[in-house]
């Protein structure tokens, strides 16, 4: 929601953007801007200049949280009032193990669902996630080949067929033999 006291601006180009940062640094410091960046600018932002960003305009948190390759920023990010923004934190390559961590027990689903497909989530997230309530967290899960074998072929017998579909067809579930198949059967 945009704060009708923040001046709220837009610049045209990328050398607009910084001369606007360096003219009005501390105005935007102060909370009397609100700048909406481009994603290609937000990698190529200094730290100092991205947390100026993140503390003072909500305008640009969703696009830096995509774009920005910086772990302390991404940090911030993930405790950030809204769930887009903690989101593409969680979507995001770049995100710390212990910050995916964090966010894999997320009140909101999507967040969840965004860790549980990011293949940097440490392996000892999988397993609640795998047992998450909300389906699609749990098709995240079967989808990411990063998932241990052992919680791939659990989810191969989940109640969802969407994500037991997908647990069968990620590569690295185990694949039952054809003479096992056949024992079965009698």
């Amino acid at each position: 929601m945009e704060d009708p006291a923040k001046q709220q601006v837009v610049p045209e180009d990328w050398d607009d953007f910084v001369q606007f940062i360096n003219t009005h640094r501390g105005e935007i410091a102060e909370g009397a801007y609100d700048l909406r960046i481009e994603r290609d600018w937000a990698s190529d932002l200094t730290d100092s200049d991205l947390l100026l960003l993140v503390k003072h305009c909500p305008s640009s948190r969703l696009t830096i949280a995509t774009a920005t390759k910086s772990m302390e920023v991404l940090q911030m990010l993930a405790g950030d009032p809204s769930s887009d923004v903690r989101e593409a934190v969680a979507d995001n390559l770049r995100t710390p193990a212990e910050t995916l961590d964090a966010l894999s027990r997320d009140s909101i689903s999507a967040v969840r669902m965004a860790v549980a497909g990011n293949p940097r989530t440490p392996p000892n997230c999988f397993e609640e996630l795998a047992r998450d309530s909300v389906n699609y967290v749990r098709w995240a899960i079967a989808n990411n080949e990063k998932t241990s074998p052992a919680i791939l072929k659990s989810l191969t017998k989940d109640l969802d067929p969407h994500v037991s579909v997908q647990a069968k067809s990620n590569p690295s579930t185990p694949k039952v033999g054809i003479l096992a198949r056949l024992l079965r059967r009698q």
